[in-house]
């Protein structure tokens, strides 16, 4: 809903077509930015480019029920980005000895969190490791490592691709977020194609993508005492992980897989778009040379 809506926008009134647009972020309760003059032109361009939308795509429930209060009427459409699962699903994966977190921007993802809740379990877990695995730049990554400096357990990896992440994730014990604010969490479906357990905080898309008990385990923001404890309990129960990761990838491959992503987002367009079904063509059989209309 900034850059891209505006250039949605625009195109939308030249060509005299229709407009999805996909709010991938909690924009609606996070400050996009600290200048004050830039932080009110892209609240403007936000809205501008949601209401001139002819339909909404949003990642969580607390962003349809903000767009349906602010911009009755409008259309709305709710469920995940495209997410790789196939690739995760692919890997072989083994229950190893390590927790895992990704991701950049350490703030948000509540990496200090994450870490003082690990320092306060690990003497009772001697043979369990913390991975960090992301980008943070340099002018604030000193205060990450000082919080993990007496910790010889807990690993900073670098950002790598998609294979890098792969590596990573097909062998942790289970992947762990303390994030302060989170619409989908990517990083969570990446777990669940892998058969990974998911322990992460109540933001929205903790919420509704992590069923807590059954797939992971959810606990308050910023709450370093209860992410220990709920780590402490995972880490003393293998089998019950285990059985978490395999409830995981089977709600994964019911609601989330790449299939189901591309049913949604094609019916979503043709609704949008009110296009008549048109039969397809055989294989046998080379296409019209002139457009349908």
């Amino acid at each position: 809903p900034y850059a891209d809506g505006i250039a949605g926008v625009i195109l939308k009134l030249i060509l005299r077509t229709k407009l999805l647009v996909e709010i991938n972020g909690d924009y609606h309760q996070l400050d996009p930015t600290k200048h004050i003059v830039k932080r009110w032109l892209m609240r403007w361009i936000y809205h501008i480019c949601v209401r001139l939308a002819d339909a909404i795509k949003v990642l969580n429930r607390d962003q349809e029920n903000f767009i349906n209060r602010h911009y009755p009427g409008k259309k709305i459409y709710r469920f995940p980005s495209l997410v790789a699962t196939e690739f995760f699903r692919s890997l072989e994966h083994y229950q190893g000895d390590y927790l895992l977190t990704v991701g950049t921007e350490f703030e948000r993802k509540g990496v200090d969190i994450l870490i003082r809740a690990f320092n306060q379990i690990s003497d009772s877990h001697p043979n369990i490791k913390l991975k960090i695995m992301g980008y943070c730049p340099e002018h604030e990554i000193g205060k990450y490592l000082e919080l993990a400096r007496r910790n010889s357990r807990i690993e900073f990896i670098k950002a790598g691709w998609i294979e890098d992440v792969g590596e990573q994730m097909r062998g942790c014990y289970a992947l762990v977020s303390a994030a302060r604010s989170e619409a989908m969490g990517r990083v969570h479906f990446e777990a669940m194609a892998c058969r990974k357990p998911v322990v992460t905080t109540r933001t929205n898309g903790g919420l509704d993508y992590v069923m807590d008990g059954r797939t992971g385990l959810l606990c308050e923001i910023g709450d370093v005492d209860e992410l220990a404890k709920k780590l402490d309990w995972l880490l003393s129960r293998p089998s019950v992980a285990a059985k978490m990761g395999e409830a995981a990838f089977e709600r994964l491959q019911m609601e989330f897989s790449e299939e189901k992503y591309a049913e949604r987002f094609l019916a979503m367009v043709e609704e949008v778009v009110n296009c008549e079904t048109q039969v397809p063509v055989p294989l046998n059989r080379k296409p019209r040379e002139t457009p349908i209309k």
